[in-house]
């Protein structure tokens, strides 16, 4: 197999980060906004004199 070029192979490497990290962002936006979901509908089902159910 033919050698590549440390540019090359640098730029590849870069890229996978790149990807991975903008993977790791978009899954932990994604979880905050379930999270913050959930306790939202928590909030909603306490009872009108503010006990939990």
């Amino acid at each position: 197999m033919e050698s590549v070029p440390i540019h090359l192979e640098t730029a590849i490497y870069g890229y996978f980060l790149f990807v991975a990290a903008v993977g790791c962002y978009l899954h932990l936006r994604i979880r905050a906004t379930a999270r913050s979901r959930t306790d939202e509908s928590a909030r909603d089902a306490e009872r009108p004199d503010g006990s939990p159910p």
